[in-house]
């Protein structure tokens, strides 16, 4: 009995020592896109503000930039975990309006970056500047959102691209 005892507390303490933070999502996509970060921050935020898909519609979008490393990041906060949030489909807003607050960015320091990731967040994309024409982008978060995400980021890619290859 001692025995058994002993081997199941050293497998939860193992267990245990191996758990991943909560509140750390893992990378989805890493990928080096042609674009300028704030412009490419806004098309997504815009793109997905806009987006009238159902499973979107609890998520704010937050885009924030970050001068001293030159960096934008939207934040996809999803209200159902949010204090002080009011949900689309609450008895106080019967007409289910969603309104979007924030929706010029954030300009913050790369200091305050850290405590932006405390509330749930469905995805976080980074769109760090390489050079004038690249950006490295990086989505951590949910799978299927970040996806869509990361489909937007890519649309943005091109239509930009294609309205300076036509001037």
């Amino acid at each position: 009995m001692r025995i058994a005892l002993v081997g199941l507390a050293l497998c939860i303490i193992s267990a245990c020592a191996n758990l991943v933070d909560s509140n750390t999502k893992p990378e989805q996509f890493e990928e080096q896109l042609a674009g300028e970060h704030a412009a490419l921050a806004s098309c997504v935020t815009n793109k997905l503000q806009s987006d009238g898909r159902s499973f979107l519609r609890p998520l704010q979008f937050r885009s924030r930039q970050y001068p001293d490393i030159e960096a934008s990041e939207i934040h996809a906060y999803d209200t159902r975990y949010q204090q002080n949030a009011v949900a689309t489909y609450a008895p106080s807003n019967p007409d289910a309006i969603f309104i979007y607050a924030h929706t010029e960015p954030q300009i913050q320091s790369s200091t305050q970056r850290r405590d932006n990731d405390k509330a749930a967040y469905a995805f976080a994309l980074l769109l760090k500047k390489i050079d004038s024409h690249t950006v490295q982008a990086s989505l951590r978060g949910d799978v299927f959102i970040g996806n869509i995400a990361w489909k937007i980021l890519h649309s943005c890619v091109a239509t930009d691209l294609n309205s300076h290859s036509s001037n």
